[in-house]
């Protein structure tokens, strides 16, 4: 009898300790499981947090290449609209295919007016000239026509445009070649005073430089006379100018000069 309680300890002993085992092995199993499947994911998300941070950096560096792209393009659009716009002023403004052959024909550029609010007065700028005599005062063409005057003035190159007080110059008017001054008059019109009264002067006809004040050589074309009427004994006739100075950019400036007694009045 106690050899067979014995025998019944051990086996139930036995089976207490085989179930802990399993229980533990379960536990082993089930925290092996566990942990696996934690350091997976933990890799997992490690790696997907690396991945989007890349990707943040990325996207991140390419929207800044791709703002200055764009910078870097609309630079090159202005710089693109600049040349054009010089471009056109060059074969608008200045017909350059018709410069006079002569060697003191020189490219000058408008870069400011010299009052704002005064728009027949600008400045003048230019790489080939460099007369800077202020005694002197040259002409100015654009577009094949005359478009004014220019002198030296305060360290500086002024022109003086068609419709300005101080932009007169010698014409020719008609096939008569009839002599007058060109200028801005007290009506302010533009126009050819003295005249002499003898002259025939017709409504259409064509004025053009005289070259005998050594501002302008001979024969570039100014207008067509569209008024004429009488004034203390001379012919007045008003003009209407080929140039409007409605644009202004360049010039050719024309040394055949003369000297003169006033410089620009800089309260204009």
């Amino acid at each position: 009898m106690k050899k067979h309680n014995k025998t019944l300890w051990i086996s139930i002993i036995i089976m207490c300790i085989l179930f802990v085992l399993e229980i533990n092995k379960g536990i082993f199993t089930y925290a092996t499981l566990i942990n696996n499947f934690v350091r997976e994911n933990v890799f997992n998300i490690k790696d997907n947090i690396s991945l989007a941070f890349d990707k943040y950096i990325y996207q991140a560096e390419e929207i800044e290449n791709l703002g200055n792209v764009k910078l870097q393009n609309e630079r090159l659009q202005a710089r693109l609209l600049t040349l054009e716009s010089e471009n056109k002023k060059l074969l608008t403004l200045l017909n350059i295919n018709k410069k006079p052959n002569l060697p003191n024909i020189f490219l000058v550029k408008a870069y400011s007016y010299v009052n704002m609010g005064n728009y027949s007065q600008i400045w003048l700028k230019s790489d080939e000239f460099s007369n800077t005599d202020e005694n002197k005062i040259f002409g100015l063409i654009r577009n094949g026509y005359a478009a004014g005057v220019a002198l030296n003035s305060n360290g500086g190159l002024v022109g003086i445009l068609n419709g300005d007080s101080k932009a007169s110059y010698s014409v020719y008017i008609g096939d008569s070649k009839s002599v007058g001054i060109l200028k801005n008059n007290t009506n302010g019109n533009i126009a050819i005073e003295y005249i002499n009264a003898w002259n025939e002067i017709k409504i259409g006809d064509e004025v053009v430089t005289s070259g005998l004040d050594g501002i302008f050589f001979e024969g570039i074309k100014v207008g067509k006379i569209k008024k004429v009427s009488q004034e203390y004994g001379y012919i007045v006739a008003e003009v209407d100018l080929y140039n409007q100075n409605n644009d202004i950019g360049y010039f050719w400036l024309i040394d055949i000069s003369m000297p003169i007694e006033d410089s620009i009045d800089d309260s204009n």
